[in-house]
């Protein structure tokens, strides 16, 4: 029965990967589709929330949300939009220590609409800000850590966003001062 359980995670992890490689094949070959829709984002950015409190708590982190107050609709694939979330939150959980601080703000200004996750973790040194959304690309402490990833989730979070007509960026302090 425990030999099941690990074959079954590690067939989920495995699905992940090669489902998440496609999505990245499709972006920079320029064949995903979006399925475009008004989608209120204060509604999506909940969601995500709740989709991923159970990996906050586990790792004894806790999740503040901050949600402006107008509704904010956007032009955009609601299915597409909550994995960019999503993705952003659980790389914020796997490199903050456990019992962290992760924070999602969603603000809407002047016509637009702004994502932000926040944590005090590990943070990145300044030349790797530039490479985060690269492919394949991995921090040292990330590489020592058995959670971390093989550097693709935040690769295919910059590709949805840039096909929304969006931006993303990173900032960071530095080493051990969060993202």
């Amino acid at each position: 029965d425990r030999l099941f359980q690990v074959f079954d995670r590690q067939l989920r992890h495995l699905t992940r990967l090669v489902d998440d490689l496609m999505e990245v094949s499709r972006i920079t070959q320029g064949r995903m589709q979006l399925r475009r829709a008004p989608v209120e984002l204060s509604a999506l950015v909940r969601c995500a929330a709740n989709d991923t409190a159970q990996i906050m708590k586990a790792a004894g982190h806790t999740l503040r949300l901050s949600v402006c107050e107008a509704p904010a609709v956007v032009d955009g694939d609601a299915t597409r939009l909550a994995q960019v979330v999503i993705n952003l939150l659980t790389n914020a959980a796997k490199y903050t220590p456990d019992g962290g601080l992760i924070e999602l703000h969603l603000g809407c200004d002047a016509g637009m609409a702004e994502i932000r996750v926040c944590d005090n973790g590990i943070g990145i040194p300044a030349p790797a800000l530039g490479t985060v959304f690269d492919m394949f690309s991995q921090l040292e402490p990330a590489l020592e850590r058995s959670k971390g990833g093989l550097g693709i989730g935040l690769a295919l979070v910059r590709g949805i966003v840039e096909l929304h007509g969006g931006s993303i960026q990173a900032e960071s302090a530095g080493q051990h001062k969060g993202s």
